[in-house]
């Protein structure tokens, strides 16, 4: 599976080219951002919004299994309970809070908090979406993302009827500004009278690093990880990554995001496999007690990733 999708995701990228990502198709009249740091039972990319007709609030819960933000992750898994409140406006313009819940045998806290605002428009076989998001995380959350303070984007598709592709822009804003672009292709099946609907999607992920570097340096060697002791006691080690400003292809995904819907309720599940690409180069900087240190670059070890998000949602009002 992994060769196949490295050698053919880059020739349908080429020959079809580009159009977005927390995406792929999402649920009726959901947002097509993906929250950074978590994969709203989406990809990251390829949504359709529904053209508006009436304003609404829509509220739901979700269960991801591990976060992993362009095919890197923490050291430990960190599966995430989920809820979220949105309100959209007729016009487009809609409002969404969420919390991400840490759920593990090491932790149980509320990870992350996020306020998200945007509008969302289509036009044709053409559809949009900007938002400006905030994030608070936990000041214990190992999560790589988790010195990205705020972040704004663009996202938008083409559907040819055959096949939709697919363009997200993205700035992430932490101690440094961070830029990444997701692009892709996808393309939606209904099944069940139109009551089921999965849209299976391929992307590949690029971006800057700058959030990467501040996670090295400040969570991954950490001496006091979900209050355990990483066994460094006596000694502090810090890393960090070599260029992290250099744009650079990321990571190659591909899901088939799932949506049953009954009446007013939807019922989601999203499967995602990741590959990342182009490993950094780490200077880790070991200082022991003694005040001795030593310093030695190392080429980080990437590994595949395949998690999931299942959830329901409900529209009201």
């Amino acid at each position: 599976m992994k060769n196949y999708l490295i050698v053919y995701i880059p020739v349908f990228l080429f020959v079809n080219p580009f159009q977005a990502l927390y995406a792929q198709s999402h649920p009726v009249n959901t947002p097509i951002s993906r929250v950074t740091g978590v994969q709203n039972d989406t990809l990251s990319l390829q949504a359709t919004p529904e053209k508006k007709q009436e304003s609404y609030f829509e509220t739901g819960v979700s269960y991801q299994s591990n976060d992993v933000y362009f095919g890197r992750k923490d050291s430990s898994a960190l599966p995430y309970i989920i809820p979220v409140l949105s309100y959209y406006h007729k016009s487009g313009i809609y409002i969404s809070a969420s919390i991400n819940y840490l759920s593990s045998a090491d932790a149980s806290r509320v990870d992350l908090v996020t306020v998200e605002g945007g509008y969302i428009f289509h036009t044709g076989n053409y559809d949009g979406q900007v938002n400006i998001s905030k994030f608070i995380y936990n000041s214990q959350s190992t999560n790589v993302s988790s010195e990205i303070q705020a972040s704004a984007g663009y996202q938008n598709g083409y559907d040819f009827g055959v096949i939709k592709s697919f363009l997200n822009l993205s700035l992430d804003f932490g101690p440094q500004i961070d830029y990444s672009a997701s692009f892709g292709l996808e393309h939606e099946f209904s099944i069940w009278h139109d009551k089921g609907e999965f849209t299976p999607g391929i992307c590949a992920n690029a971006g800057t690093q700058n959030f990467y570097n501040n996670y090295y340096k400040n969570n991954r060697y950490s001496n006091n990880r979900k209050g355990k002791s990483t066994g460094n006691a006596g000694e502090t080690i810090v890393g960090s990554v070599v260029n992290p400003s250099n744009f650079k292809m990321l990571d190659y995904e591909a899901s088939i995001p799932f949506t049953y819907n009954i009446q007013k309720l939807a019922i989601h599940f999203t499967p995602t496999y990741a590959i990342p690409v182009n490993p950094s180069l780490i200077d880790v900087n070991t200082k022991q007690s003694n005040g001795n240190s030593s310093t030695k670059t190392v080429t980080e070890h990437l590994t595949n990733s395949f998690y999931m998000s299942v959830g329901l949602s409900f529209k009201f009002g």
